[in-house]
This record gives structure tokens, C-alpha cells and sequence, in this order.
């Protein structure tokens, strides 16, 4: 996209460069009339640009939000403290059930 909007630029400059170029200097109400043409197509490539990289800009915020929602929604508990604690626990009790399990069927 950024070399897109530079090709632009460099197109209209260079248009806007040979139209500089090549006014006439006869008289001074034409060379005024060139120059407002001049400023006005210089703001209407400024105007452009703007809203390219405005919409640019929007585009980049929307993936960075995307981004961080996508972040959140992966669980984070393996770094909890607590989280190794509960594991470890429940480690212990299923392993307690299944040697429980065990002698109760050696039993029979």
C-alpha cells in the first residue's frame, strides 16, 4: 500500500512540476490564475494523501485491536501460582482415586 500512495505522489509532483514549468510569463493575471490552479491541485493531492493514510490508520488500529482480543482469549493460567498449586492437587486426588480403585479390585 505505501508504495502505492509514493507512486501517487510522485506522479502528481511531476505533473504539478511540468505544469510549473511551463507557464507563461506574459502576463501577470495568467500567471495568478496558474498559480491558484497550482495551490488548488496541490491541496486536492494533500487532500488525497490525507485520506489514504487515514484510512491506512484505521486499518493498522483495527488488526492492533483484533490482535489484542485475540491475546486475552488465550488462557493465561499456566503462569498463575495458584494454577500449579490446583494442578499439583488434583494431580494427587486422581492418582489417591485410581490406587483406591487398584486395592478395591485386587480385593475382589
Amino acid at each position: 500500500m505505501k508504495p502505492a500512495v509514493c507512486a501517487l505522489v510522485c506522479i502528481c509532483l511531476g505533473s504539478i512540476w511540468t505544469s510549473a514549468v511551463s507557464q507563461p510569463v506574459d502576463s501577470s493575471a495568467t500567471n495568478d490564475i496558474q498559480k491558484l490552479s497550482r495551490r488548488y491541485a496541490e491541496s486536492t493531492i494533500a487532500s488525497d494523501i490525507s485520506k489514504i493514510m487515514d484510512s491506512m490508520v484505521q486499518k493498522n488500529f483495527v488488526k492492533f485491536l483484533l490482535n489484542q482480543r485475540e491475546k486475552k482469549s488465550v488462557p493465561t493460567m499456566a503462569g498463575d501460582p495458584d494454577y500449579s498449586i490446583f494442578n499439583d492437587l488434583l494431580k494427587k486426588e486422581f492418582m489417591m482415586l485410581v490406587h483406591s480403585k487398584g486395592d478395591a479390585f485386587k480385593n475382589q
